[in-house]
């Protein structure tokens, strides 16, 4: 049985790239107009706002899209990306960290679960001290004890390559019971077992599992590293599959070894003490 779903998909109008372009053939809804650098500044510093400065089409129209999303209970929204953009520093055409601006409104946790680190996420954890959840490839980032020693209530999970559903499942079903109230997520797709540079195993099981899982709390899912346009329209279909409560995927669930599922419930364990 459906679910009767409340999500909206969400875009800017002036954002032309495949992603943008695939969102709006899946029926997402178009935002117009721009938001202020009064946003911009809630969370960034002036050294931030003078760097993308001369990208004020684009800066103001991710704020629009993060402003347009918090009038929303749930939300699956492209703002170009979050994650990599820092308290002082935008990084590969991150502008504005839209996910901790609709978090720190809202009083809310970030999870982000992505094979790169967010470094720009990190950075603003550590000046305004926000619930953090970090899933992501434990050879691309920091070390579990050098974030634990750093952060403030962050839990974290460095997986290692050759993780797949059952391990993003598990992980991700101890954080969704851990957080309270709205979620905030930078979800990315570059965990998928077909990206090109990945090490990670997840299938449309996974996106599939977590959309069910969402069903029916408030959340707002940033749309981070998309990996290819192939994935990208699978898995998210899969996610808006999982929300609506539709059929699930019918594909094989890759099965991680005995040793990576070790680590990965060595690392559940860890966070279970937190």
């Amino acid at each position: 049985m459906e679910i009767v779903s409340i999500y909206v998909l969400l875009v800017h109008t002036s954002f032309s790239d495949w992603v943008s372009k695939a969102l709006r053939e899946a029926g997402a809804e178009v935002v117009e107009g721009l938001g202020s650098w009064d946003a911009v500044r809630f969370i960034h510093s002036e050294n931030f706002v003078k760097a993308v400065a001369k990208r004020e089409l684009e800066t103001l129209a991710a704020v629009a899209v993060a402003e347009v999303a918090l009038t929303k209970r749930q939300a699956i929204f492209y703002a170009g990306g979050t994650a990599m953009a820092g308290l002082h520093t935008p990084r590969r055409n991150n502008v504005f960290n839209a996910a901790v601006y609709i978090a720190k409104k809202l009083n809310a946790a970030v999870i982000s679960i992505d094979r790169h680190f967010p470094v720009g996420t990190w950075e603003l954890h550590l000046e305004y001290k926000f619930p953090l959840y970090l899933v992501y490839g434990g050879a691309d980032g920091p070390s579990y004890g050098y974030v634990k020693r750093r952060g403030y209530n962050v839990v974290v999970f460095p997986l290692p390559p050759g993780v797949g559903d059952r391990g993003f499942e598990k992980v991700v079903s101890f954080i969704l019971r851990a957080a309270e109230g709205p979620l905030v997520l930078q979800l990315g797709f570059d965990i998928h077992r077909d990206d090109p540079t990945g090490y990670f195993f997840a299938s449309e099981y996974f996106y599939y599992a977590l959309g069910r899982a969402l069903a029916t709390r408030d959340f707002y899912i940033s749309i981070e590293c998309p990996s290819t346009q192939r994935v990208f329209v699978s898995a998210l279909a899969s996610l808006l599959n999982g929300i609506r409560g539709a059929e699930p995927p019918k594909i094989e669930i890759y099965r991680e070894s005995t040793e990576v599922m070790k680590e990965v419930a060595m690392l559940i364990k860890r966070a279970k003490r937190v």
